[in-house]
């Protein structure tokens, strides 16, 4: 699966997901990486990564969506992309918090 920091959510084929079990619970418009709008089937799932599961919003790839690994569930983990290593690392993460 890509790692893409770009696109706001997971996309997983709709297929994959509904062999899981899954079922799309909303709809969420979402721009393309072409510019098109478009609406996707989503729903809440369990990703394991790193040996520790959270939840996440997946959207519901179509044929010829890629599947990735989007930046709303690399924030939920703490995580961050190294280009250069071409790794997830521990992600500084701001909050609103000042002491």
């Amino acid at each position: 699966m890509l790692v893409d920091s770009g696109s706001m959510y997971t996309w997983v084929s709709a297929t994959v997901l509904r062999d899981l079990g899954v079922q799309p619970t909303e709809r969420r418009r979402v721009v393309t990486i072409e510019g098109r709008t478009t609406e996707r089937g989503a729903a809440e799932i369990l990703i394991t990564l790193e040996g520790r599961t959270l939840h996440t919003l997946c959207l519901f790839g179509e044929p010829g969506d890629l599947e990735v690994l989007g930046a709303y569930a690399l924030e939920g983990f703490g995580l961050a992309i190294d280009p250069i290593q071409r790794r997830l690392i521990p992600a500084i993460l701001y909050g609103a918090a000042s002491s």
